[in-house]
């Protein structure tokens, strides 16, 4: 485990859901337990499948976001983090089949008064846009940071990225080896991604211009 750890709130869990956990890993002939959260996928009717699994405690990473529910922790990588925040956890046995429900929060990566470009023809950067919309910017609001596709000619996209990743002294490490490499991986038809990002303009980066300060949220 990591020396010094920084927890954070993901999930909201009511007394309930916190006591059935316990009391499920107090029922294993195991100590120092810990529960590891992971996105298996999205629900069609919104949110995403959830899975909950228990682990040694001493198998936290580097990468994991830590919640301290005061009875057990919770580990999460950061998809999963960024793309549950908020969503409340609870137990019920006579009102829900499984016992746990999970209400998601509706998902709010851009702010509000951030207008996304949606009258693209080409289908390819429809195809960009959904995976902006549904991967890229889930993993990268974990750090305040959100990207939205300016334009695509010419089988380039040109993005903005905006919140913590606006002036961010680690912005292009995100750009090339996370955004810029998933986008090539899942849709090798775009060929360029070119930040048209004006970052001396950015009033809150995630981490200031410092060389080999940080890691990019997307590794």
């Amino acid at each position: 485990m990591k020396e010094t750890t920084h927890f954070v709130e993901v999930l909201e869990l009511t007394p309930s859901a916190v006591a059935k956990i316990a009391e499920l890993i107090d029922g294993r002939d195991r100590e120092n337990l810990a529960v590891r959260v992971a996105i298996a996928g999205k629900l069609p009717a919104g949110g995403y499948q959830t899975e909950f699994k228990f682990v040694d405690r001493d198998e936290l990473t580097e990468e994991d976001v830590v919640q301290d529910t005061g009875s057990f922790h919770m580990y999460y990588d950061e998809f999963a983090a960024a793309s549950i925040q908020g969503a409340r956890v609870d137990f019920d046995e006579a009102k829900y089949s499984s016992g746990f429900n999970i209400d998601y929060p509706e998902p709010q990566v851009i702010p509000p008064d951030v207008n996304q470009r949606r009258d693209f023809e080409n289908p390819l950067a429809l195809e960009l846009l959904n995976l902006i919309e549904t991967e890229i910017n889930p993993a990268i609001a974990m750090h305040g940071g959100y990207v939205i596709l300016e334009n695509f000619e010419d089988d380039s996209a040109y993005v903005f990225m905006g919140g913590g990743c606006q002036g961010c002294g680690m912005s292009q490490v995100t750009l090339r080896e996370g955004i810029e490499r998933m986008i090539h991986e899942k849709l090798p038809d775009v060929k360029n991604v070119v930040d048209v990002t004006d970052h001396e303009e950015g009033e809150n980066p995630y981490y200031a211009e410092t060389a080999g300060v940080g890691e990019s949220p997307l590794d």
